[in-house]
């Protein structure tokens, strides 16, 4: 029997094992690695990621679940209680490469994917030289597989004409692809929306004298797409980013009209665009 599942923690619980399936081969477990998983719950992809020989670091903000999961596993898993999000959790974070394999709760996905993708907490300012961040660091893991909103894995995994900001910094930090959308009655109790797994595979993280920084093109792309329905050279021009006619030229040299909308951009364009006015 399932426990209740509590709404202060956004609990769902996957029981379809065709999903549970879907998640481990796209985590392509070597045996001996280490996998966090976020989010255990009951245990169903925790037994999986076990019997594919991984080595299982699990934290659980419940504490009503910890009991169950050390009685079912005991030291076949490293188990952690508390929030991923808090301070005190990232020391006991591998600290050796690791993928991540999540059912989070959807109300954190944006601080979740910017600690992970980043490596800093979202909590903390990023300043250039990440001077104020060193104290609240995780290690980045090189994949990740997570169960997303459908919603959201689509923004994600959107490409032109239909990129968002969301898309723009995940695709910025990873390679991203959908795995499989999942129907509402593969949890229980079911949720109000429908979902979907993805597959972030990070890319290294940008040496200094590579040209860019990641979160610089994110703050271009703010500004980009900070009144949807302008024009991307009237939302950069009106804030003092070029002038218009430079900004144009430098969409055409890309290939783009110089009437381009922000959601028309890739991220290597984003990227060129930033490298082209800075």
């Amino acid at each position: 029997m399932l426990p209740r599942a509590k709404k202060s923690f956004g609990q769902n619980f996957l029981v379809d094992p065709s999903v549970v399936r879907k998640i481990i081969a796209a985590a392509d477990i070597e045996p001996g690695e280490t996998i966090l998983e976020v989010g255990p719950g009951t245990g169903v992809l925790t037994r999986a990621l076990v019997d594919a020989g991984a080595r299982v670091v699990a934290v659980e903000a419940d504490a009503d679940l910890i009991g169950p999961l050390q009685d079912k596993f005991g030291d076949q898993i490293t188990l952690i209680h508390g929030d991923i999000l808090s301070s005190a959790i990232s020391p006991q974070l591998p600290a050796t490469p690791y993928k991540l394999v999540a059912n989070i709760p959807y109300n954190i996905t944006s601080d979740f994917l910017t600690l992970f993708l980043t490596g800093f907490h979202p909590r903390l300012s990023l300043d250039p030289d990440r001077s104020k961040t060193k104290s609240w660091t995780v290690l980045r893991p090189t994949r990740m597989i997570l169960m997303l909103q459908r919603e959201v894995a689509d923004r994600i995994t959107a490409a032109p004409p239909d990129m968002s900001l969301l898309s723009i910094v995940c695709q910025l930090y990873a390679d991203v692809r959908k795995v499989a959308s999942v129907p509402r009655g593969a949890f229980r109790p079911m949720p109000k929306v429908e979902s979907a797994v993805v597959r972030l595979d990070l890319t290294g993280y940008p040496h200094p004298g590579s040209g860019y920084d990641p979160e610089r093109v994110i703050r271009l792309a703010k500004i980009g797409f900070s009144h949807p329905r302008k024009q991307l050279h009237r939302n950069l021009s009106d804030t003092g980013v070029a002038e218009s006619d430079r900004i144009k030229a430098v969409l055409t040299g890309l290939g783009l009209p110089p009437t381009a909308r922000a959601e028309n951009l890739t991220v290597e364009q984003w990227k060129t665009l930033y490298s082209a006015l800075s």
